[in-house]
């Protein structure tokens, strides 16, 4: 039973440690989200989750463009 929850936690933890670096925090704070992370692995998930969609909603973006934003392709020429 440990190991299923030990393995859980650190695939939890390794996930809140790369959303708290798109959501710029410092080193320093993404090493305590990821030791919480290990400790209470969903609970701290969750809430970088939620963190990360009201963010996202903030800047207007809509369903999947929370994680994959739209690209701008480049202008064609026109031949002229």
């Amino acid at each position: 039973m440990f190991p299923v929850i030990f393995y859980g936690n650190l695939c939890c933890a390794i996930v809140s440690a790369k959303w708290s670096l798109e959501l710029g925090y410092s080193q320093l704070r993404q090493m305590l989200i990821f030791a919480a992370s290990l400790l209470l692995g969903p609970i701290v998930l969750a809430n970088l989750y939620i963190y990360i969609v009201r963010e996202a909603a903030k800047h207007g973006d809509k369903g999947a463009e929370w994680f994959w934003p739209k690209r701008k392709l480049p202008e064609q020429p026109t031949g002229h």
